[in-house]
């Protein structure tokens, strides 16, 4: 049963004035800025029951976790000041809590706050380094045995995984170049895909462009695949953004050309959007999408959420003119990283992006129904 989140006390309805699509904005019940989670990772839990969002106090850096219930009749909001996730993003987790990484460990966090740590990087691997990054948002093997860690550590990267039944390490790769945005595919428990990054020289403060994004890989390691070879890279421009649809095809955004998905056992590979977008995401069928543009230029202009469906080329602006959130400061969004990277929620009723009504970051979640 879907929410009604219009009696719900804690979300206020807000229709685009350009489109008249409403979307309902959750109140600043925690902190001054509230955001979903990174697209890639649900925000809400599998039933479509409870949100999980950021939370954050400018200046500092730290952001926790909270979680408001989406039931109108039992609006329960709490926060947890415990889950100060550092090295690695939070992920929804089957019973309904979170999974997320402090240091070198990842802890699960319940609805009801109780903490318990489930992984730790081993020293043996770790060997007094620094590490800066366990994983860039936690992925799960699609046999819900394995997390995938894709890091950074001293001066190199590495992928590897994390045995949630044995708490066992063990490492696949290690990189010279920067590699992260490691995601399991939903329907293969060994194949996962991995992006190459642009990264700043810490020494010499010299900044290293890829020219290749998007990469295939096993957990054996012996695939190392570039999927779109075609989209050569350069800032703000080519290859970026991929994800895994839930049937298993994997979906990319050039910067210029818009949406692409490709059929790792076919080669089918389809450009659908044909427009310029950042991050995107689709439903579980693959009729409905929806995108953000572009949180890169927020300085210059406002940004847009958007929504299209491939079946009717029907295509609506759910937010057609964002202001830059915090007064514009390019500081904080990028400290907290603040840009509405709009996903669809478990269940395909919700876009759920992060909004700036008021120049203050906060979830929004809109009606899928309102669109098609």
């Amino acid at each position: 049963m879907t929410a009604d989140l219009s009696a719900h006390p804690h979300f206020q309805s807000w229709t685009n004035p350009a489109s008249g699509v409403r979307s309902f904005l959750l109140d600043p019940v925690i902190a001054p800025i509230q955001q979903s989670f990174y697209y890639v990772n649900p925000s809400l839990t599998a039933d479509e029951s409870a949100l999980w969002f950021h939370c954050a106090w400018p200046p500092a850096r730290q952001k926790t976790l909270a979680r408001v219930s989406l039931d109108p009749a039992n609006p329960e909001v709490r926060h947890f000041p415990q889950a100060q996730f550092d090295t690695a993003q939070p992920l929804v987790a089957p019973d309904g809590g979170v999974w997320f990484g402090v240091g070198t460990s990842i802890h699960h966090l319940s609805a009801t706050g109780t903490t318990t740590r489930v992984f730790t990087l081993p020293e043996d691997y770790t060997r007094g380094r620094h590490l800066r990054l366990l994983a860039t948002h936690l992925s799960l093997s699609a046999d819900g045995t394995r997390f995938l860690l894709d890091g950074e550590i001293g001066n190199h990267w590495f992928v590897g995984t994390a045995d949630l039944r044995t708490g066992k390490f063990t490492l696949i790769q290690e990189f010279m170049a920067r590699h992260n945005h490691g995601q399991f595919s939903p329907v293969d428990p060994d194949t996962f895909l991995i992006a190459q990054d642009q990264h700043r020289d810490p020494v010499t403060g010299i900044f290293l462009h890829h020219t290749l994004r998007t990469w295939v890989m096993n957990t054996a390691g012996t695939r190392y695949e570039c999927v779109n070879p075609a989209h050569r890279c350069f800032p703000y421009h080519g290859a970026c953004h991929e994800w895994w649809s839930a049937d298993g095809w994997l979906c990319y955004i050039d910067y210029d050309q818009g949406v692409y998905e490709v059929n790792l056992q076919t080669g089918e590979r389809n450009h659908l959007w044909k427009e310029p977008v950042c991050h995107a995401h689709c439903s579980r069928d693959r009729v409905h999408w929806c995108a953000d543009e572009s949180p890169y230029f927020w300085k210059e202009k406002p940004c847009k959420v958007l929504y299209f469906n491939r079946k009717t080329g029907k295509r609506v602006e759910i937010q057609s003119a964002m202001e830059a959130p915090c007064g514009g400061s390019s500081e904080a969004r990028s400290l907290y990283h603040i840009d509405p990277h709009p996903q669809f929620s478990p269940r395909d009723t919700w876009i759920v992006h992060t909004a700036t009504p008021d120049d203050r970051p906060t979830v929004a979640l809109t009606p899928v129904s309102e669109m098609e």
